[in-house]
């Protein structure tokens, strides 16, 4: 089960804790926070790598250098 949180800015955070796995990500609309988490937790109970937007975009820029 996941754990949506408002926070002071208006944004959305979801946490997931599960099987001993811990991810969450924020969200503009709480909608997107519930559906994000519950895509999550169905790759975590398929043994799937949980991939979160952040961890996605840090393997897209890895090698470009500023």
């Amino acid at each position: 089960m996941a754990t949506l949180t408002k926070l002071n800015s208006g944004f959305w955070r979801a946490q997931i804790r599960r099987k001993g796995q811990y991810v969450n990500e924020t969200f503009l609309r709480r909608k997107d926070a519930e559906e994000w988490a519950l895509d999550m937790e169905r790759r975590i109970d398929r043994q799937e790598p949980a991939v979160t937007r952040r961890s996605h975009d840090a393997k897209r820029f890895r090698g470009i250098v500023a």
